[in-house]
């Protein structure tokens, strides 16, 4: 019964592709981010991770997780996400510097304290979109974000 054995093959085939896409879909990656530029290590660096435009840079409410890093002068400002599935993500960082949990601006509307993305390409001026900053996480990565002040 040779229809048998071909039937069961692609049956078998069909399993095992399906569980090779199911395993990639739910990796559980991490996200390791390191922070230079830093002006001085008063206050803290809030992050945010966005898996979708909705929200970013600025409502850190949208993201898909967050992180807060207590600044201390002795050590590397630095920290990881685990269990990430794979996908598409862009991270927001503030450094607040008085600790208030938001970003200070001045009469303008311009940030006082330090912001910064994970990916700014092609873009020099102006706030950063999802598509800008996104980059896709496949594997454990480490990203450096610089953090600039504009005043």
């Amino acid at each position: 019964m040779p229809w048998l054995q071909a039937k069961s093959s692609k049956v078998g085939l069909c399993l095992l592709a399906g569980l090779y896409m199911h395993l990639h879909g739910y990796a559980q990656l991490q996200l390791h981010i390191r922070v230079e530029g830093l002006r001085n290590y008063r206050g803290q660096l809030l992050l945010s991770l966005f898996n979708q435009a909705s929200g970013f840079p600025d409502d850190s409410k949208q993201s898909f997780r967050q992180m807060k890093i207590s600044l201390d002068s002795s050590l590397k400002p630095e920290g990881t996400w685990t269990n990430l599935p794979a996908g598409r993500y862009a991270v927001a960082l503030l450094h607040d510097e008085n600790e208030d949990g938001r970003c200070a601006v001045n009469w303008l509307g311009i940030p006082t304290e330090g912001i910064g993305i994970s990916s700014r390409k092609n873009r020099l001026w102006g706030k950063p979109t999802f598509q800008s900053a996104s980059f896709w996480l496949t594997h454990d990565t480490t990203i450096i974000i610089h953090v600039h002040y504009l005043f």
